[in-house]
């Protein structure tokens, strides 16, 4: 025997031995006797099993119901009298040891919607449906699974402790299901017990299907009629429709879970219906039985549960059943899910139809909302506009131009460095805030970014895929350059340049970002020059105590703190440059934008191990001291 079936046997025997302590004072002694030897010779059918000789265990079995039936009729007991059920446990527990060893199905094999299913649909759901008798509901698996008020109903490999098994075969006619009908038969019983003990596992389609229902397949109706969509709609399925149908209504009609028969998983299957037939209409809102219950207007309202819809999906849905219901996606087969535009998508589509005095107008208009968010909203910034750049602030107006000059002039160096022909150089302009002071620049970077900085940090850039960011800030650090500080001038054209390499989009080490700013925009004999030059012993000093593990982590990001990426950058990336040149440097920002490694990009343009390019580098810093306060 299996485990499952030695477990489901001891449970029917102490079931037997539970019974037996019944009183049978209903019966006289020689009924009670033979009784017993009806038990007794049900018994012997198992050493019949173990030999194999099937047949004759059959018909010992058999013989021990014939002889249990006839001593019913000739005591007159009733089918619910206790002293009858140690006898039919021993019959139950052989029949279904004979199932299992001769091949003919047994509790491995059992199945709920085949075996289980059509004796709960027949014998409790007329008790257990929308009135729910007890707080449990038996017209859907859903329904059992959630139980009522006495807990769960069945307990998986358990069911000497599960409730249904309990009520279905307990003697006590004032706790025996159905209440006020005829008990489950022996075979019945047997076969719900047999199915919890295996695992009390659901083997339909959709929990959610009313029992009667289970297993049983719709006849199949004409394909439905797919209208494509023409272009002149004013809603489209794919961008308006379908997102909700996916995200709010898939979890009760998906792939997986169909209630009701209705599954949104594909456009075809949408439009083929459910159980009560198509639920969509081309035309028609009252032929639209998801319309009726989307609007309230019959019942169950849809969506169910806590899940809303919004005003604009509401009214998109009527017009897009009013226009036919037609379907602007490739193959209506294929999941909807794979069909429907991420919010980025969506985003990036709206973007690439904006006019470029929109683009102006949306970062403008981003900007001004970015310092009412940090400040008051009743705080306006001073603000100027230039040909590249929209830079506001709080600030003097004529702080504000000096920037705004610096940077359009610094931007068409980049123009010209790198070959772009783009006007300006950022779609809607890049904008550049100006803090005056150190606190309002930590509120930005906390309010904006929601991360803190370390005091030596006054800049930074942020540019995301398809610029619907594209900013930086910079605190007003004056215009002193010094070993501490390169200055506002210096910061800003760092800043630029940091922004104008994201504005490709790939993911840039930090150090190729803030070193490439201090390089190209002057080095040493830039206007940050004093800060720059600076850097090389400072460099020096930071690679000497970062204990790395590799000599190839140099090129890794985030081997270096914040303070530290300044120095790093610059010296790597001005070594870089004399090492081969604008144009592979330009070529190794470009395969890591388009998605390599650096160790593979590395490998491609300088045509050097990592590892020997990071002991070349370090061989060319100073000895200098490393300073503290660095930016």
């Amino acid at each position: 025997m299996t485990r499952v079936q030695n477990g489901l046997a001891g449970f029917l025997m102490l079931a037997i031995v539970v019974a037996s302590s019944v009183a049978v004072a209903a019966i006289t002694p020689a009924q009670r006797k033979e009784l017993a030897d009806i038990r007794n010779d049900a018994g012997k059918a198992a050493s019949l099993i173990s030999k194999k000789k099937f047949e004759e265990a059959e018909q010992a079995l058999k013989d021990a119901e014939d002889r249990l039936a006839a001593l019913i009729k000739e005591a007159q007991l009733e089918e619910t009298d206790p002293a009858l059920t140690p006898v039919r446990k021993v019959i139950e527990l052989q029949r279904a040891n004979l199932a299992k060893k001769s091949g003919a199905g047994g509790a491995d094999e059992i199945s709920f919607a085949k075996d289980v299913a059509p004796i709960l649909a027949a014998k409790c759901v007329s008790c257990h449906d929308d009135d729910a008798s007890g707080g449990l509901r038996l017209d859907t698996f859903a329904g059992m699974e959630k139980g009522g008020k006495n807990g769960p109903l069945a307990i998986p490999g358990r069911p000497q402790n599960s409730q249904l098994v309990f009520r279905v075969m307990t003697p006590n006619p004032q706790l025996r299901m159905p209440k006020n009908a005829a008990a489950l038969t022996p075979e019945e019983i047997q076969k719900v017990a047999a199915w919890v003990a295996a695992g009390a596992k659901f083997d339909g389609e959709d929990k959610a299907t009313e029992l009667a229902n289970l297993g049983k397949k719709k006849p199949a109706g004409p394909p439905p009629e797919i209208m494509k969509a023409t272009g002149d709609e004013k809603v489209s399925f794919i961008r308006d429709i379908a997102p909700t149908l996916v995200n709010t209504c898939g979890g009760c009609h998906g792939a997986g879970r169909q209630s009701g028969g209705l599954s949104l998983a594909t456009f075809e299957r949408v439009m083929q219906g459910g159980d009560s037939g198509r639920v969509i209409v081309g035309g028609s809102l009252e032929g639209s039985r998801l319309w009726r219950m989307v609007n309230a207007d019959e019942e169950p309202v849809m969506p169910q549960g806590q899940a809303r819809i919004t005003r604009k999906w509401h009214a998109d849905l009527r017009t897009w059943i009013t226009e036919g219901a037609k379907f602007d996606g490739g193959d209506a087969k294929k999941p909807l899910r794979e069909m429907i535009p991420s919010e980025e998508q969506i985003k990036a589509e709206l973007l690439a139809k904006l006019t470029p005095a929109e683009w102006v107008a949306k970062r403008e208009k981003d900007s001004k909302d970015q310092w009412g968010r940090v400040f008051s909203k009743n705080a306006e910034p001073t603000m100027v506009q230039g040909p590249e750049f929209i830079v506001l602030g709080d600030v003097s107006e004529a702080r504000l131009k000096d920037v705004e000059s610096w940077a359009t002039q610094y931007a068409g160096k980049l123009r010209e460095m790198f070959g772009v022909k783009d006007e300006p150089l950022f779609k809607g302009k890049l904008a550049i805030f100006v803090l005056k002071e150190r606190f309002g620049y930590e509120e930005f970077n906390n309010t904006i970014h929601r991360r803190e900085v370390p005091r030596e940090v006054t800049g930074h850039s942020e540019v995301t895929p398809g610029l619907e960011e594209a900013f930086i800030a910079v605190q007003d650090v004056g215009d002193e350059v010094s070993a501490e500080s390169p200055g506002l001038h210096g910061a800003v054209l760092e800043h630029v340049t940091g922004a104008f390499l994201k504005r490709s989009g790939g993911t840039l080490p930090d150090w190729i970002i803030r070193g490439a700013g201090l390089a190209l925009s002057g080095g040493k004999s830039g206007p940050a020059g004093a800060y720059v030059s600076g850097l090389q012993g400072e460099a020096g000093a930071i690679l000497r105590t970062a204990m790395l593990s590799k000599p190839e982590d140099l090129f890794q990001n985030g081997t270096f703190a914040p303070g530290e990426v300044g120095a790093i950058g610059f010296t790597l990336v001005d070594f870089l440059l004399k090492q081969g040149g604008p144009a592979n440097f330009g070529r190794l920002v470009a395969r890591l934008q388009a998605g390599d490694k650096v160790e593979t990009a590395i490998q491609t343009v300088y045509k050097s191990d990592s590892r020997v390019l990071a002991a070349a580098y370090a061989s060319t810093l100073g000895s200098g001291s490393r300073k503290s306060g660095k930016k």
